[in-house]
């Protein structure tokens, strides 16, 4: 069976995802080496750090939490050979947005659809905002620009 994996981010926990999904949060900074993680629903709690293999810093991955599938680990062996023959990027990527709802994650929005969905009332001031630019979610209250329902 496939591992299943958890993380808290501002203070709710959120899962399961698989040990693909984990790698490509931690890449795309959905989750940074201080947030908790958790493997299965009983594990115990430890900083995402201590995943062997999440992280680009192997010296921060102290302990071995997972047995990642071999298509993954062939994909790290292959981007840390390739980090030595960086190109430029042609054309700067597009900020996304993604948020947290009662109903699960939204996204990938620009950002003139997440001032939508605040309009709306779709996306709450204390709903969880992420964007491509930032290293982890935060408030939708904390993000300038947002506009929220009445109510």
């Amino acid at each position: 069976m496939a591992s299943q994996w958890y993380c808290r981010l501002m203070g709710s926990e959120m899962g399961p995802y698989s040990s693909r999904q984990l790698l490509e949060m931690a890449r795309s900074h959905q989750i940074t080496p201080d947030d908790a993680v958790r493997k299965g629903p009983d594990g115990r709690w430890v900083q995402a750090s201590r995943v062997k293999g999440l992280f680009e810093d192997p010296g921060a991955s102290t302990i071995i939490m997972a047995s990642l599938p071999p298509e993954v680990k062939q994909a790290l062996e292959s981007q840390q050979s390739s980090a030595t023959h960086k190109a430029m990027p042609s054309e700067p990527a597009a900020v996304t947005w993604h948020y947290i709802s009662d109903e699960g994650k939204v996204g990938p929005l620009e950002f003139e659809q997440l001032v939508a969905h605040g309009r709306q009332g779709l996306l709450k001031p204390k709903s969880r905002v992420w964007s491509s630019t930032s290293p982890k979610w935060c408030q939708a209250s904390d993000i300038e620009g947002l506009v929220f329902a009445e109510g």
